[in-house]
């Protein structure tokens, strides 16, 4: 008994420290693009530096990613929906939006996801999921359409953009339960996919002059830079122990949990407040994420049940 009491704080303890080190990145990425570190450059940077950090690990464990035929298109694949095209087109909106409406929109990829698995087939039809993602467009609503909801009417375009990142979450995520190796580890394929998605950042940075040189002695945006790639490769550990400790049963709260933090560091460091549209906006969210993932829970705490009889 005390040893399964242990084991739960345990993995609540994860999974909250792993929602506020992502919940955290939304305004680290907001202060960096406003002081001056190009969206590509920082991109390529954070894809660069966890793969490096993971590498290290991973050459450790003997688990490096094999660079092969079947393998090489996976981390491609993966890289490009999962790694480039998200977090590039966030840290584009970064400076453009409220990092409190950033984090919101980006941790909508459970409700993205949903009726994406019901085209794949991997998901059954159930009518609380649909619920939460009446919930969410009805957030979004509530987010674009009253001229006093946001800031600036010239936020609207970058609201409608920011959602390409939870679609690409998405996406990746439908792949990767679909055609996953089944000799690949997590930390195998996340080497592979932020080593691809460093690869294919790299010409684009150098193209449009976006690569973010390091000073010495460092600087505010370095430190902040630097912060970000320890952060990032923090969450991915924390990722991989809450999986493998409480498994996706947990995982499914981390959202709720990152888009608070999102709120509270925003309104901590930028003074973000937000009106009642905004507010009732996120109450709507978060509900929509837990009825998106109760069910999910729910399946999960089912399957893991032993049988009698």
């Amino acid at each position: 008994m005390q040893t399964t009491k242990t084991s739960n704080m345990r993995a609540l303890s994860t999974l909250i420290l792993l929602g506020v080190v992502w919940g955290t990145g939304y305004s680290i990425a907001r202060f960096a693009m406003l002081n001056g570190v190009a969206p590509l450059g920082y991109s390529f940077w954070q894809s660069l530096g966890p793969a490096l950090v993971l590498g290290i690990m991973a050459a450790y464990r003997k688990k490096l990613p094999s660079l092969n035929k079947q393998h090489l298109p996976y981390y491609f694949i993966c890289g490009l929906t999962g790694i480039v095209i998200p977090n590039t087109t966030m840290y584009f909106a970064a400076p453009h939006l409220p990092a409190s409406i950033l984090a919101m929109i980006v941790n909508t990829v459970p409700i993205v996801a949903y009726p994406l698995a019901l085209l794949a087939r991997l998901e059954t039809f159930n009518w609380q999921r649909m619920a939460g993602i009446a919930l969410a467009l009805a957030a979004l609503m509530l987010i674009i359409l009253p001229k006093a909801s946001l800031p600036s009417s010239d936020m609207t375009p970058w609201v409608l953009i920011t959602l390409i990142t939870p679609l690409s979450f998405a996406i990746c995520s439908i792949y990767i339960a679909r055609f996953q190796p089944t000799d690949l580890d997590s930390i195998t394929l996340s080497v592979g996919m932020l080593a691809l998605s460093s690869t294919l950042l790299l010409p684009l940075v150098i193209g449009t002059h976006s690569f973010y040189l390091f000073h010495f002695p460092l600087t505010m945006p370095d430190g902040v830079v630097i912060l970000e790639i320890l952060l990032s490769s923090l969450g991915y550990l924390l990722f991989f122990r809450l999986i493998r400790t409480a498994g996706p049963v947990y995982y499914s709260l981390v959202d709720t949990i990152v888009v608070l933090t999102g709120l509270c560091w925003g309104y901590l460091i930028f003074d973000e407040r937000l009106n009642q549209w905004t507010s009732l906006a996120v109450y709507l969210i978060l509900v929509a994420l837990l009825l998106v993932t109760r069910q999910q829970r729910t399946a999960a705490i089912m399957h893991e049940q032993p049988t009698t009889g």
